[in-house]
Formats: structure tokens, C-alpha cells, sequence
């Protein structure tokens, strides 16, 4: 797996707000790198914060490291889109939720078509995969957070150590839960 990660530093420039240089990175390929319990363990190991936005946050071991977490005094905050609510999504049994989690639900936004009338444009998904521990550590890639992005699919994480790369993904955080975002209980009760 080392020879891979040339293929990594191909893409580290492409991380522009960087302006420090990368002290550490790590690149992991699913499912011989066992991503989930790779990101449980960075999970177990952090002791000071976790901000995570995911498309799908359905894998039960992660939503439980998650919760742990939190217990031990780590603040967790967590933005999913909407696709996560799935029928037997473990973020539905709300009870077994306790730490933030936020839903990705923007105001619908309209085209305007000729002689005046307005249609609803296709709503837009919140496809990131990425996850802030702490001030220095981002760990992102194409991982959905779900047993078969684990177990079956073909998915990577590439994990970068550097403030500045964490502060831009810190920002972009902040500006999608400013942007549309609501808090998965009052997500809920509009379904109701």
C-alpha cells in the first residue's frame, strides 16, 4: 500500500490553503485498510473535538465511537444529508443519539422560465465526506460512513495533519451548517 502513496502526494498541492507544510498524511483503501475501524480508532484516540459532515452516517460502530466520545468530554458536532434518515438509519431512534447532529435541509431554491413562472429547482445534496479531529487532523475522502462503504465498495480516506488544511475544512463546516442546516429533532418532528 506504500507505493500508493505517491499517488496521494500528487493531490496534496491541490490542498491550496495549506501554508504550512504536511507533517503527517495517511491514505487508506476499503475494505483491505478497514476503514470504519481506522476512523473508530482516530475517534477513540481524540480528546478535544470532532466535527464531521457526511452524505450517509448510517455505520452503527461509528455513530457509537461518536457517542463515546462525547461521553469522555469531546465536542461533537455532526452534518448529514437528509439520505442518512433512511428507513432503519440508527439517527431515526433519536433516544440513541445524544451528541449534535445537524441535517443538511436548505430553503428550496426556484429558476425562473419564461412568461414568468417559477419552478422548484432539484434540491441539492450535502455529498461531503470529511471529518475535523481536533485542531491539526482531517480526515476525508470519498468514505461514507456506512457498513457497505466499509465491507463492499471500492472507497478512500486520505488523512492530512496540518492546521491550516484543518481550519479550511473548520470553515467549511461552519458556512454549511449556517447555510441550511437544522438539528436532526427538529428534522424530525417536520416529517411527523
Amino acid at each position: 500500500m506504500k507505493w500508493l502513496l505517491s499517488f496521494a502526494l500528487a493531490f496534496l498541492p491541490l490542498l491550496s490553503s495549506a501554508k504550512e507544510p504536511i507533517s503527517h498524511y495517511e491514505v487508506f483503501f476499503s475494505s483491505q485498510d478497514h476503514l470504519a475501524e481506522e476512523l473508530i480508532s482516530m475517534i477513540e484516540k481524540e480528546r478535544k473535538s470532532i466535527k464531521a459532515a457526511v452524505y450517509c452516517l448510517t455505520h452503527r460502530g461509528i455513530v457509537k465511537a461518536f457517542k463515546q466520545a462525547q461521553e469522555r468530554g469531546v465536542v461533537i458536532e455532526v452534518i448529514v444529508d437528509p439520505y442518512s434518515l433512511r428507513s432503519k438509519s440508527v439517527l431515526k431512534q433519536i433516544d440513541k443519539v445524544s451528541f449534535p447532529v445537524f441535517v443538511w435541509s436548505p430553503e428550496p431554491q426556484y429558476r425562473e422560465l419564461s412568461g414568468g413562472r417559477r419552478v422548484k429547482k432539484r434540491k441539492s445534496l450535502m455529498h461531503d465526506k470529511f471529518c475535523i479531529l481536533g485542531d491539526d487532523r482531517v480526515w476525508t475522502g470519498s468514505f461514507n460512513f456506512t457498513l457497505d462503504a466499509a465491507t463492499a465498495h471500492q472507497e478512500n480516506a486520505l488523512v492530512v495533519e496540518s492546521r491550516d488544511v484543518a481550519s479550511a475544512y473548520l470553515s467549511e463546516f461552519e458556512k454549511i451548517k449556517e447555510s441550511g442546516c437544522v438539528p436532526l429533532k427538529t428534522y424530525l418532528e417536520a416529517l411527523k
